[in-house]
């Protein structure tokens, strides 16, 4: 039963396409071809399935009374003990290697390094949903982008100080897919360098 439970929590999880997007900013400082929830999701499903198959070993080595398969159910029982064990432990002392810490310096210098880079629009995508959903504008604030690459290298629109999904929006709250296509409620207000004007038309 707990093998399935994995299998079915990790399809879950998969499914889950919001969480897993925003998990790419997790161990930002290492950037793995998909974000870390992926592979959370395709671990669990795979130690649920090698789960279930020493299990059902296990059944076959009691009903044929064999030696041979019992030792291999013993086996396979100890390495799944030693692995579970051994993630445990790494993810106590050392969250880093499993990207499960976050650091504001280095989300910072990510989202400085790699917002709207040709070839990184997952990690870019994953920063919107962020600003969208948490109604905020960059990691300490919208001064993160005054020396971002996306600003200095002038990768957006020439008019563009800071991202549209740092406007206030008038996308429908029911549009999940805001952070895609964010339409700002009074975009000249939100790019002001006057307080007074984006205060009312930005998230800080």
């Amino acid at each position: 039963l707990s093998g399935l439970a994995l299998v079915v929590l990790g399809a879950v999880l998969l499914t889950d396409v919001p969480r897993v997007l925003l998990s790419r900013l997790l161990g930002s400082h290492h950037v793995p071809a998909h974000p870390l929830f992926y592979y959370t999701a395709l671990g669990l499903m795979g130690t649920g399935l090698l789960i279930c198959a020493t299990g059902v070993l296990g059944f076959w080595a009691t009903c044929l009374h064999s030696h041979c398969l019992l030792a291999l159910f013993l086996f396979f029982l100890v390495v799944l003990l030693l692995a579970e064990s051994s993630l445990g432990v790494l993810a106590v002392v050392c969250p880093e290697y499993l990207g499960a810490t976050v650091s504001v310096k280095q989300l910072t210098q990510s989202l400085q390094r790699t917002y709207g880079v040709p070839g990184k629009e997952q990690f870019t995508a994953a920063v919107d949903l962020a600003q969208t959903i948490f109604q905020c504008c960059g990691i300490i604030g919208a001064i993160d982008y005054d020396v971002s690459w996306w600003r200095l290298r002038e990768l957006g629109q020439p008019d563009l100080f800071l991202p549209r999904s740092c406007c206030l929006l008038i996308n429908p709250p029911s549009d999940s897919k805001a952070f895609l296509d964010p339409h700002p409620l009074n975009m000249s207000a939100c790019q002001s360098l006057d307080q007074g004007l984006y205060r009312m038309a930005r998230h800080t």
